[in-house]
Formats: structure tokens, sequence, C-alpha cells
């Protein structure tokens, strides 16, 4: 006589154990991305600081030109990259930097808007939309 064991029970998980997870895949999404951006204002800004057709001619901005302008994407992208790595490696202080570098490339994207006005306004809403996953769920990181 043989003993035939039934298929293994499955058991739902507490509330509470869903509750964790969640916002998970948004902080995930905004390290991609932070990344993402990293490497779109490393490209601009080199693009800028080249002076490449790419942009608008003679545009007018309200401060600098576009060299300027270029200048500070590049250097708000290297931070970005740094930020980035430093979501996946769950750090708070890379989640407030995120917050902060993220709003300075917001600002940025929207004073560099005369040199290429529809790349500008996308990369201010993917910003904005980092810059939610970060405050909204960020919270979870340290846990």
């Amino acid at each position: 006589m043989s003993v035939q064991a039934g298929p293994p029970a499955t058991r739902t998980p507490p509330y509470g154990a869903y509750e964790e997870e969640r916002g998970q895949g948004w902080i995930v999404l905004a390290g991609v991305l932070l990344l993402t951006l990293a490497t779109i204002n490393i490209i601009e800004g080199i693009a800028a600081i080249g002076n490449a057709r790419f942009f608008v001619a003679n545009a007018f901005y309200i401060t600098g030109d576009l060299n300027a302008w270029g200048w500070t994407v590049l250097g708000i992208g290297v931070v970005q990259l740094f930020v980035g790595f430093g979501v996946f490696v769950k750090s708070q202080l890379a989640r407030w930097t995120g917050v902060a570098i993220l709003g300075l490339n917001a600002i940025a994207q929207l004073l560099m808007m005369p040199a290429y006005p529809f790349w500008s306004m996308c990369v201010f809403a993917i910003d904005i939309l980092a810059m939610y996953g970060l405050c909204a769920y960020g919270n979870r990181i340290a846990d």
C-alpha cells in the first residue's frame, strides 16, 4: 500500500506581504529612467557643446547660450549616471539626490527648450515620472 501525497497546499500570502512589494516596480522604473536620462543628457550635452546642427539655429535663451547649457546638461547627466546606480543599491542618499537632480534637470530642460522644444518636453515628462517613482515609493528602498 502506497500513500501518495496530493498537490502541495497553496496558501495565500497575508495582506501585508503584498503591501511590502507594492511600488517596487516604480523604484526599478525610476532607476532605469535615471540611467536612460543620464545617457540622453550626456549625448545632448556633447552635441550642444559641439554646436551640432541637431538644435534650432539662432535660438534665444533666457540665460546663457547653447554651449553653456550643453555643459550644464552634461554635468547633470554624469551625476544622474551615478545616482541611477545608487538607486539600484537601495541607497536613501541616492533617492533624495535623484529627486534633486531630476528637479534640476527638469528646470534645465525647460530653460533649454528654445534649442529643441519637443525633445525638451519629452525629457521633462520623463523627469517628472521618475521623480514620482522616487517620491511616492522611495521609502521602501530602506526596508
